[in-house]
């Protein structure tokens, strides 16, 4: 499991490096030993990638995505399972941490805006 994991890892790292940049205090390391210790989940797609954190806070469980890079169309095609995997992991809120557009994009799917994220009650 941990190499595949590992194998996807790196041919998802070339869509996610531009938005860990964005995040000078992670590395390229530090996210893959996030995913491998299963405090991250990283989900592929054909040509895109997406890593969530399950989040605790007085409000409930939420499944974060702090992360992403790839094609657009992919990416959303991923938000139906990822939604579907926190709200088994008991998560009571979908959160997207990224750029003001994607508002546009995901108001269709039930997302608003709360302060800097974007914010869906599962």
């Amino acid at each position: 499991m941990t190499a595949a994991l590992r194998a996807q890892y790196e041919r998802a790292w070339p869509l996610l490096a531009p938005a860990l940049d964005l995040w000078a205090e992670d590395t390229r390391e530090g996210l893959l030993g996030e995913i491998l210790s299963g405090r991250a989940q990283l989900w592929p797609g054909e040509d895109c990638a997406i890593v969530t954190q399950c989040v605790r806070s007085e409000e409930g469980g939420s499944i974060h995505a702090w992360l992403g890079g790839g094609n657009l169309r992919g990416m959303l095609a991923l938000r139906p399972g990822i939604e579907a995997w926190g709200r088994a992991m008991g998560c009571t809120w979908a959160t997207i941490d990224g750029r003001r557009g994607w508002e546009r994009l995901y108001r269709r799917f039930g997302y608003e805006r709360d302060g800097d994220l974007l914010r869906k009650v599962l």
